[in-house]
């Protein structure tokens, strides 16, 4: 594959991973990121990974660094600990010199010399180059052409919203930039901003529910911190539990999270069944939030609805992401009308049907197949709006994907 040039965007995980791989086997690569290294795992640098470093990194990856300098594969380690002791590491490899161009964003990319309507499903568009649009504050826009594409570029970041059906609330564009949409460092540098008042936590996740527990723990400090969780499902407990789960981690913060909302003493006031109207701020700038709960009553021939307003001084919206697909609206890529991830590797993972995520096989090869060749979505991505996607699943994932080159260059 000498001489062969591979783009790829984003320099997270499997970006990282990927680059490595290839090099290893002689491509000519270069990594376009539009923030730092490691950026997003760093942001979330507080939280502890459910699962073990040697199923979240490569074998080639662990091969490029010192032993001595690693990680144990059974240690669970933070975000802050995963970045900085493999992942900047593995980006400062010697084989990656010169090739990882951070704060550099990719606008499009387009095949030169063929519109997204021509040669529809032809392997002709295999012989012309991709074109990548880039733009930075030290280059201005620039035009870098490829052989092959790897959008490894992730979803963080590309949150949904917060309302009812996925629409945003009444006035969420406008004070969106008062809403955590991540997972603030509740415990450490964030305490002060949540300490004593009162939060709205909305989702039932396992992002969710890490907030609430650090929550719960600043309830326990200063008895004036109130909290409400916010779920959208008429279930029993927030999350369920998955029977004969591996992962202690997960086990011990989903009872955690569960016992705190069920307990009427725990300052945690578990609003289900319910979602957000509207999100706006009175007259000195405090936050007003319209509730909507379903009324739920046994022999109920027909189910009502309450709405009150909830006056908060945060909220913590943990509704999950969704793919950036406008880097690609310009190639042909056949997607999921539900998960907006690949179509193949969707359509294979509605045959996962445990709770465990842990339990997933990997999806077979030709399932990052795209119309377009020579084009693959990798990591989180190609999962689109599910959130079950694993490391472990994107590394393999990559060995696949070079499977697919190799055949594709033959």
């Amino acid at each position: 594959m000498s001489g062969k040039r591979i783009a790829i965007i984003g320099a997270g995980p499997i970006g990282l991973e990927v680059a490595l791989y290839a090099r290893l086997r002689d491509f000519e690569v270069v990594v376009l990121e539009q923030g730092t290294v490691a950026a997003n795992v760093r942001s979330w640098g507080h939280v502890r990974l459910f699962s073990p470093f040697g199923i979240n990194s490569s074998e080639w990856g662990r091969a490029a660094q010192p032993a001595a300098d690693l990680p144990a594969t059974e240690a669970l380690l933070t975000g802050a600990e995963f970045s900085e002791r493999y992942l900047l590491p593995l980006s400062q490899h010697s084989l990656l010199q010169g090739c990882i161009h951070e704060n550099t964003r990719v606008v499009t990319i387009g095949k030169r010399h063929f519109w997204k309507g021509d040669a529809i499903g032809s392997r002709s568009r295999l012989g012309s180059p991709f074109t990548l649009l880039t733009e930075s504050a030290s280059s201005g826009e620039e035009l870098i052409e490829a052989d092959f594409v790897l959008d490894c570029s992730g979803t963080f970041g590309n949150h949904n919203w917060l309302g009812d059906g996925g629409v945003p609330a009444i006035g969420e564009r406008q004070l969106s930039k008062r809403i955590d949409y991540c997972l603030p460092d509740i415990a450490g540098k964030d305490r002060s901003r949540f300490v004593g008042g009162r939060t709205l936590v909305i989702g039932s996740g396992y992002s969710a529910a890490t907030a609430i527990v650090a929550l719960g723990e600043l309830i326990q400090q200063d008895s004036a911190t109130e909290v409400f969780w916010l779920t959208r499902k008429a279930t029993d407990t927030p999350l369920a539990t998955i029977d004969g789960d591996t992962l202690r981690g997960r086990v011990d913060l989903t009872a955690r999270a569960n016992e705190l909302a069920a307990n009427p003493d725990s300052q945690i006031n578990w609003l289900k069944a319910s979602c957000v109207r509207q999100i706006e701020t009175d007259d000195d700038g405090n936050i007003q939030v319209t509730v909507e709960q379903v009324t739920i009553e046994e022999n109920a021939e027909q189910g009502g609805s309450t709405c009150k307003v909830v006056p908060v001084d945060n909220v913590i919206a943990n509704v999950g992401y969704h793919p950036d697909r406008s880097l690609y609206e310009e190639l042909q890529v056949h997607e999921c009308y539900a998960s907006q991830g690949p179509m193949k590797l969707a359509a294979a993972l509605m045959g996962e049907t445990s709770a465990d995520c842990m339990t997933q096989s990997s999806p077979a090869t030709d399932t990052l197949k795209n119309p377009e060749p020579g084009f693959f979505i990798l990591g989180a991505k190609s999962y689109g709006r599910d959130s079950r996607f694993l490391l472990r699943i994107g590394l393999e994932q990559i060995q696949s994907a070079f499977d697919l080159i190799a055949a594709e260059a033959a």
